[in-house]
C-alpha cells in the first residue's frame, strides 16, 4: 500500500532550465568575399555579426598583410552596418604582431584604428580583436587605456564578461571544421562566439570554411530559433546585469520603512509648512 501511495502521488523532478542559446558570428580583417557571400544569408534571415575591419584597407591605404582587391570597400561595408546592424570592431590599422613593435607603433595601432573607423563611420567602436591573437599584457593594458571596453582573442574557452572582457575566447572554424562540430559547440555553450575569416565555395587554406556549411549552419540557426548577436550585445547587456546587481546589493543595505508610517512620524505643522486653512 506505501508503495503504490508513493508511486501515484511521487512527482518526477522537472528537467533543468538552459538560457537561451546566443551566438556571435565574430569575423576577421573584412574580406570582400563576407559581403559576397555572408550578408546576403545575413540580410535574409535577419541576424548580425561582428567583424573586425584592418583600417588601413577601409581607408584606401596600401597595406602589407594582403591584396587591397580582396577587401570590402566603404560603401560595402557602410551599407552591412545600415541593413543588417552589423558591429564593427578595430583589427588595427595594419594588422600587426604587436608583442613585436616598440610601444609607441603599438599605442598608434590599437588607439587610432579606433579613432579612424568612429570617423568614418559615425559609430561607436568598443571592440578589439587582436591580430593573429598575439597579446601580452603590455598590449591589453593599452586595449583598455584606448577606450574599448572589450577584447576578442583566438583562444578557445567559455565566454564570461565578469572574468576576462580583454580575453574573450571564441570557437573557430577552419577548413576542416564540420557543420556537426560547430551545432555541438553552440548545443553545450549559452554564448557562442564563432570565429570565421573567409567564407567561400570552395576552401583552400586553413582559415576558410565552405560556403555550404555556413548556408546550412545559418538555417539550423534559424530553425531552431538560436538567436545571433554582436560581441557588443554582449557587453551591454552584461552592464545592465551590472547595474541591476548593485542596486539588488544597495537595497538589501537600506533600512526598511512603510511610507504611511513615515507620515505618521512627521508632525507637518511643525515643519513650518504653509497651511492654506
Amino acid at each position: 500500500m506505501n508503495l503504490l501511495l508513493t508511486c501515484l502521488f511521487s512527482v518526477a523532478p522537472e528537467p533543468s532550465v538552459q538560457a537561451p542559446h546566443r551566438v556571435i558570428l565574430s569575423i576577421d580583417d573584412g574580406y570582400r568575399c563576407v559581403y559576397e557571400n555572408v550578408y546576403p544569408l545575413l540580410k535574409k534571415y535577419k541576424m548580425t555579426a561582428t567583424i573586425a575591419l584592418i583600417v588601413d584597407y577601409v581607408a584606401g591605404i596600401k597595406g602589407s598583410y594582403g591584396n587591397p582587391n580582396t577587401f570590402m570597400t566603404y560603401a560595402q561595408i557602410k551599407e552591412m552596418i545600415d541593413s543588417t546592424g552589423i558591429e564593427i570592431a578595430s583589427h588595427t590599422l595594419s594588422h600587426p604582431w604587436l608583442t613585436r613593435l616598440d610601444s609607441l607603433k603599438a599605442w598608434q595601432e590599437i588607439y587610432r584604428s579606433r579613432l579612424l573607423l568612429e570617423s568614418l563611420f559615425g559609430v561607436q567602436v568598443i571592440t578589439f580583436v587582436y591580430p593573429y591573437g598575439d597579446l601580452n599584457p603590455r598590449a591589453t593594458r593599452m586595449v583598455r587605456k584606448a577606450g574599448y571596453r572589450l577584447g576578442r582573442t583566438v583562444k578557445w574557452g567559455e565566454v564570461n564578461l565578469w572574468v576576462a572582457p580583454f580575453h574573450l575566447p571564441v570557437f573557430e572554424l577552419r577548413r576542416e571544421t564540420s557543420l556537426n562540430q560547430v551545432k555541438e559547440h553552440i548545443k553545450n555553450n549559452p554564448v557562442s562566439i564563432l570565429l570565421l575569416h573567409r567564407v567561400v565555395p570552395e576552401p583552400k587554406v586553413f582559415t576558410e570554411w565552405s560556403l555550404e556549411n555556413f548556408t546550412a549552419l545559418i538555417q539550423w540557426l534559424s530553425e531552431n530559433d538560436i538567436k545571433t548577436a554582436t560581441i557588443s550585445d554582449l557587453y551591454y547587456e552584461w552592464r545592465q546585469d551590472v547595474v541591476k546587481k548593485m542596486i539588488q546589493e544597495r537595497t538589501k543595505t537600506l533600512p526598511l520603512f512603510e511610507p504611511e508610517s513615515l507620515l505618521e512620524k512627521v508632525h507637518i505643522d511643525a515643519t513650518g509648512t504653509l497651511n492654506p486653512r
